[in-house]
């Protein structure tokens, strides 16, 4: 399988945190504060966790998806919730859609001081408050994706939402919606995680134990 990588951190972001940090300690704010997540998985809790399902056979790398999701939810300057990646290899191009997995274990949640982060008990989506966010930029530590998101013009994080107010009202996440070959999906992870050929661990990404994504992949054969 081909390898992936997920954009680290720059030297200006590093330092920006570092200050940030140090102000939060000046005020009095812890830097670490563990917060309550839902058990490891639905099933132990017995609650649904949605998910999303790339196919990366049907995937035709024409962006629909990272561009719905731009236009539904207006992405500021510097940050993108959803992006395509491509790994060249010798035969072909293989390309690999992701966002914020609305893990079933967050570290996001478990690490920000505020209470910027919750994680819904009815769907199990991971969703952030940008009002409470104070930008210490912690959870772009602490999630093995890099997610979250610093943006450059509020100094807030923001991240993929999984369309939860669209869904509230009974439409379908943007990202999926738009994709015209299906290669993007979502459901049920139980319903999901059945699917012939179906992985939750992708090559050159974190291990699925850290956090246990809410992503289910099928390889290109």
């Amino acid at each position: 399988m081909a390898k992936y990588k997920v954009k680290t951190l720059s030297r200006r972001s590093v330092i920006k945190l570092g200050v940030v940090a140090t102000a939060l300690v000046a005020l009095g704010l812890p830097i670490i504060k563990s917060r309550p997540v839902m058990a490891e998985s639905a099933s132990d809790a017995g609650t649904k966790q949605l998910g999303f399902m790339y196919d990366q056979s049907k995937c035709i790398n024409c962006h629909a998806c990272a561009r719905a999701c731009k236009n539904t939810n207006k992405w500021e300057k510097g940050v993108e919730w959803r992006k395509v990646l491509v790994k060249e290899t010798p035969e072909e191009e293989l390309f690999l859609s992701m966002s914020c997995n609305h893990c079933a274990d967050p570290s996001c949640v478990k690490v920000c001081p505020v209470g910027a982060y919750q994680k819904r008990a009815k769907d199990g989506i991971v969703v952030h408050d940008s009002k409470k966010c104070v930008g210490c930029g912690y959870c772009l530590y602490a999630c093995p994706y890099h997610a979250p998101m610093l943006g450059q013009e509020t100094g807030a994080v923001s991240k993929c939402s999984f369309c939860y107010e669209r869904q509230d009202n009974g439409q379908k996440p943007a990202c999926t919606s738009a994709c015209p070959v299906n290669a993007l999906t979502y459901g049920d992870m139980d319903e999901l995680s059945k699917t012939q050929g179906a992985t939750s661990q992708i090559m050159n990404l974190p291990s699925s134990n850290l956090t246990k994504p809410s992503y289910v992949f099928i390889p290109k054969a």
